[in-house]
């Protein structure tokens, strides 16, 4: 990496990451803008200032989940290519709180982590 090329990842945050909990190495990270199969990226759906639910694996079960959070989550489901991901939990800020190369795993646990109790 070049002198200009860290310090403009150094100004602009890129090179940060947090201490989230979770073994993916995306967690705590900006997350990647993937390109998925409709012709999105990532960053298309984050504009509503809302946390964003990739489903890769196009699962049912895993928007079944989602269900409840309406208010304060955009599921999109798509697939791409060059990554083994089913599933993409990303915070508001573009801050990725969960990944899973499993298409359910955890991810009930992290929506009531990062934002409550699904209404009723």
């Amino acid at each position: 990496m070049d002198g200009t090329t860290q310090l403009a990842k150094r100004l602009s945050g890129v090179w940060q990451g947090y201490d989230l909990p979770g073994d993916h190495p995306l967690v705590g990270r900006s997350a990647p803008d993937l390109e998925l199969t409709d012709g999105t990226r990532l960053a298309d759906h984050l504009h509503e200032g809302r946390a964003l639910l990739i489903d890769l694996a196009d699962d049912p079960a895993l928007r079944a989940v989602a269900r409840g959070y309406e208010d304060r989550l955009i599921v999109v489901t798509g697939k791409t290519d060059g990554t083994d991901l089913r599933a993409l939990l990303v915070r508001p800020d573009g801050v990725v709180a969960h990944a899973s190369e499993s298409a359910s795993g955890d991810v009930e646990k992290h929506l009531a982590l990062w934002l409550g109790e699904p209404a009723r």
